[in-house]
């Protein structure tokens, strides 16, 4: 495939995956395999600015075709710009430069260079020192023995002169660089899992140190999230030690999300929560699913059903992050006429089914409460209750809807089995 317009290339270095903090002393070197995943993850990071990425082979950096997205990120230089700070701030040194050919872009992008078209490419790509062009040392070599100091002194030599020189190659080269010969490349496509490991420089002893390497492995995953519109509800954190067994830490929310902050806000009640058995010595994160995700709409006061309904699922995330899942859960209702058993707890998961029913309160009392029916007003009933026999629970009640001299509106019965007399059983809100 292509490139049709504009091409921005990111180099991408450090130490393997993200660097968390300036390091006093000198860091470790990065490994192969370690480069080619941080290539993946920050390639589908840059989706979020382009549906165009290619990983090339060859050289350690990306392509983003950047062409179409002017109009919603404005011009290449502001782009390249907000790439390396976000990046940047992720713990990767970036550097931004866009042409309108691959190979351009590629030699652009150390010095922040940006090439408006076709017809810029020779005049400011000329003064270019030929050990920045991609050639090999021994080419490299040759051609200045022969008095060849930049790149504008090759532009100049006949096409003829240079495969007589040098091979075929070096004019196919200068050909992509320039747009006279196509440039196509093979896309990247992000896959469906997401997986991010950081060896940390030194030991961190205390949880509250791991929050900043671990906001930034959060919104690394979430600017992939958002380059491919999609969202996670789970996340599985580990925490590697030295001489003993892992520490998991495993994220659950209510509903599909991609904002860090959300994540960071339930993962920061589980640290502190946590006791850690040794010093930290690398952080693992994985998102195995990625669900699609549905932004939505908001309303300038957050007032809408929807929108109160997320701020009820993120507080009961924090809740659970901070209780434990056991110690949150919500009601459902159960087939059974007596108000004490027509109900039972459920988990978040699960889809309620209840009834509404108009002359029933929200709610019940622990226990009926024995009462003088003397001091209330009847407003409503009786609502005869005789259920019961086949489990050895039976009753027979009369409920009625009353009004205490404060004005609160309770539920009240008369029961004749297995006890006689009058109880207070619920309160409508």
């Amino acid at each position: 495939m292509r490139f049709p317009q504009l091409a921005q290339d990111l180099h991408s270095r450090g130490q393997s995956g993200t660097s968390v903090q300036p390091a006093a002393g000198r860091a470790p070197e990065p490994n192969e395999e370690a480069q080619r995943q941080a290539l993946q993850r920050l390639a589908a990071w840059c989706y979020q600015y382009s549906d165009q990425v290619c990983i090339p082979g060859d050289r350690s950096g990306l392509f983003v075709e950047a062409g179409a997205s002017e109009r919603l990120f404005g011009r290449t230089e502001h782009l390249g710009k907000r790439v390396e700070q976000e990046l940047g701030q992720l713990g990767y040194l970036a550097l931004a430069g866009s042409a309108p050919t691959p190979e351009a872009a590629w030699l652009a992008a150390p010095e922040r260079m940006h090439i408006a078209g076709p017809s810029h490419v020779r005049r400011q790509m000329g003064p270019l020192p030929l050990n920045r062009l991609h050639l090999d040392a021994a080419q490299q070599a040759a051609m200045e023995r022969m008095g060849f100091r930049q790149l504008r002194d090759l532009l100049r030599l006949p096409r003829k002169s240079l495969t007589r020189r040098f091979g075929p190659a070096l004019p196919d080269y200068l050909d992509r660089i320039l747009g006279i010969r196509p440039d196509p490349r093979a896309m990247y496509h992000p896959p469906e899992a997401f997986s991010s490991r950081l060896e940390l420089l030194a030991e961190v002893h205390a949880c509250q140190g791991l929050l900043f390497p671990l906001k930034r492995m959060l919104e690394e995953l979430c600017g992939v999230l958002r380059g491919g519109d999609t969202a996670v509800q789970s996340l599985q954190i580990v925490l590697g030690h030295e001489d003993h067994q892992d520490t998991p830490l495993n994220l659950g929310l209510q509903s599909p999300s991609q904002d860090p902050d959300r994540l960071l806000a339930v993962l920061r009640e589980r640290l502190e929560r946590l006791r850690l058995p040794r010093a930290v010595r690398e952080i693992r994160l994985e998102a195995p699913t990625l669900l699609r995700f549905n932004a939505g709409q908001h309303s300038l006061f957050r007032d809408t059903p929807a929108e109160q309904q997320q701020d009820i699922r993120q507080l009961t995330e924090r809740l659970q992050a901070r209780l434990g899942s056991g110690a949150v859960s919500g009601l459902t209702g159960v087939e059974d006429h007596r108000p004490e058993y027509s109900w039972r707890p459920r988990t978040l998961d699960e889809r309620p089914a209840c009834t509404a029913l108009a002359h029933r309160p929200a709610w019940l009392l622990p226990n009926p409460k024995p009462c003088v029916i003397e001091d209330y007003r009847i407003l409503a009933g009786p609502e005869r209750i005789e259920s019961g026999w086949w489990d050895g629970r039976d009753c027979r009640r009369d409920y009625f809807i009353v009004r205490d001299a404060q004005g609160s509106t309770l539920w009240a019965f008369r029961e004749y089995k297995p006890r006689r007399g009058w109880y207070l059983h619920g309160i409508f809100a």
